[in-house]
């Protein structure tokens, strides 16, 4: 056996060497760490269907047996850095590039602000944000426009993974805006979280997203999981081609119910 396995990413790298030995079994489980979240009492909620939806997409074309796995989003960064899995949604920073691969892009989502309707923040250009207060996923990095502005042209507050407690120190006028990475689009999201987070304010989004990313998987530059890689891109050259992820987003563009 070769000797590159070490811990704590063993008993994938185990997996991975046994699989040409278990041709006629299922291929080894592979983690896609994504992040976990939670409803306004605490309990975990289960992923949004379109990200299941869209590692099901790329298992069937890349043979890949790729298992969605939650967790909170400090943790999830962690495992992967150890070689645990592949880390789902990731935005590019020059101390993860040092890090991790990254696939080419699955898809883009829209990083929106959310406030109250009593203090609705308007977001038509960065400078509106000067002075305020962002909650932002806690260990969450954005785009290159918004690292550098944080700290500087506004402030940052990454306390919680949960949006449910992001969600109460806005209304409790902690922080003047939540940003959410979300696929939806405006009216949806703040439709979604209206029903899913009631309160006594309402929740509204701010009708431009203040960016959009390409969500992407990042993936350990240690063997054994690095070798995914080109095997990941193969089969979303060929899922963009096909128009398949274009396909599934229209089959399932959600309405405005929870």
């Amino acid at each position: 056996m070769k000797k590159f396995c070490r811990q704590p990413a063993l008993a994938i790298c185990l997996l991975l060497q046994a699989v040409p030995l278990m041709a006629a079994d299922a291929p080894a489980e592979i983690p896609i760490l994504i992040q976990e979240d939670a409803d306004a009492t605490g309990k975990v909620l289960p992923p949004s269907p379109i990200i299941p939806g869209i590692i099901s997409l790329l298992a069937a074309e890349s043979g890949l047996n790729l298992v969605v796995s939650p967790y909170p989003w400090r943790r999830a960064q962690m495992m992967a850095e150890n070689g645990e899995g592949l880390l789902y949604g990731a935005a590019i920073t020059p101390e993860r590039s040092r890090v991790f691969h990254f696939t080419k892009p699955l898809d883009t989502v829209n990083q929106w602000l959310v406030s109250s309707a009593q203090a609705p923040l308007v977001f038509q250009q960065w400078e509106n944000l000067r002075g305020k207060t962002i909650s932002i996923l806690s260990g969450g990095k954005y785009s290159a426009e918004f690292e550098e502005r944080r700290g500087k042209l506004f402030a940052v507050e990454q306390n919680s993974a949960m949006l449910a407690n992001r969600l109460k120190m806005l209304a409790a006028k902690r922080v003047d805006a939540v940003l959410i990475a979300s696929y939806l689009n405006a009216p949806q999201l703040e439709a979604r979280l209206n029903c899913m987070y009631p309160d006594s304010l309402k929740w509204v989004v701010a009708g431009k997203p203040l960016d959009t990313e390409p969500m992407m998987i990042a993936i350990p530059k240690s063997a054994p999981l690095n070798s995914t890689l080109p095997v990941l891109n193969d089969a979303i050259d060929r899922l963009v081609k096909s128009r398949s992820l274009q396909k599934f987003h229209e089959m399932k563009a959600p309405g405005s119910n929870c």
